[in-house]
């Protein structure tokens, strides 16, 4: 078990508290790859029963954070590079893709504006150099895209998939030196979203997930 300890929690649905607790710590880096959850230990650090840890972690295992092996033990996942290039990468690349196609030409000023907001967001956590909230800004601005159209599928292959690429950011942070740049990088593609341009739209994604395969980074 890891040296970071989990807060008390109060009775009210503890089931998400519980996993939203797990989850943080293991987004933040708090709890690392290969770290060991033990429902006894966490148990009595958040002062409540084992049967809602129980069941948070099963939620958890649903999300990717964590493998869950019978009769043995749960620890929280890890992600190889190759997962990451070969699969974890084409598959976002397309369905992004799929998903501004779809969506590009029922964009309106409010989600445009929902999009400002989320780089403004970004631009604070970039000069405050906090790391955490601005990935979490930045999957935000993609998922806008995914999410756009309400499609139940799409977005389901997009929760599989976004916890796995927040283990691979815990692993390399050093990637991301330049904050400003994740901001600059979002501004440029709204900018082409406004243009209303499929083939602008799309080579600029292009080029921004594909960024991503040489750098092995999100953003």
């Amino acid at each position: 078990m890891s040296q970071y300890r989990f807060k008390a929690q109060a009775n009210a649905s503890l089931r998400h508290r519980v996993a939203d607790e797990i989850r943080t710590a293991i987004i933040q880096g708090n709890l690392k790859p290969g770290d060991k959850l033990r429902e006894l230990d966490i148990s009595e650090q958040m002062g409540v029963s084992r049967g809602p840890i129980r069941e948070a972690i099963r939620d958890l295992e649903a999300m990717g954070l964590v493998i869950c092996h019978p009769y043995r033990e749960t620890v929280v996942a890890d992600v190889s590079r190759e997962q990451i290039v070969e699969l974890i990468i084409p598959i976002r690349l397309q369905l992004e893709i799929f998903s501004l196609k779809s969506g590009f030409r029922e964009y309106d000023d409010e989600f445009y504006q929902s999009l400002e907001r989320i780089i403004e967001t970004m631009k604070t956590h970039a000069e405050r150099q906090d790391l955490f909230a601005l990935i979490e800004e930045d999957i935000r601005f993609h998922e806008m895209i995914v999410n756009f159209k309400g499609d139940a599928f799409t977005l389901q292959i997009w929760n599989s998939i976004v916890n796995r690429l927040r283990i691979h950011f815990i692993k390399n942070t050093p990637l991301f030196d330049d904050l400003g740049k994740v901001v600059q990088d979002h501004s440029e593609l709204l900018e082409a979203l406004k243009s209303q341009d499929e083939e602008r739209i799309v080579k600029q994604w292009r080029t921004h997930i594909q960024h991503d395969d040489s750098l092995l980074c999100f953003t």
